[in-house]
C-alpha cells in the first residue's frame, strides 16, 4: 500500500512540476510578445531628423 501512495505522490509531483514549467514559460512567451508587438509598433513611427553626419572613409594598410 506505501509503494502505491509512493508511486502516486511522485506522478501527481511530477504532473504539477510540468504545469508549472508550462505556465511559466508560456506566460513568459506572451509577454515578450507584448514586448516585442509594442516595439515594432514604435518602431514604425519615423522619428524626425536630428543631424546629419557626414560619411567617413577609413583607408589603411592591411599587414
Amino acid at each position: 500500500m506505501f509503494k502505491a501512495s509512493n508511486t502516486a505522490t511522485r506522478l501527481a509531483s511530477f504532473s504539477f512540476a510540468v504545469m508549472m514549467v508550462t505556465a511559466i514559460s508560456g506566460s513568459m512567451l506572451m509577454k515578450f510578445d507584448s514586448v516585442a508587438t509594442s516595439a515594432s509598433m514604435a518602431q514604425s513611427t519615423q522619428a524626425r531628423t536630428v543631424a546629419a553626419l557626414d560619411t567617413v572613409t577609413v583607408v589603411g594598410c592591411r599587414i
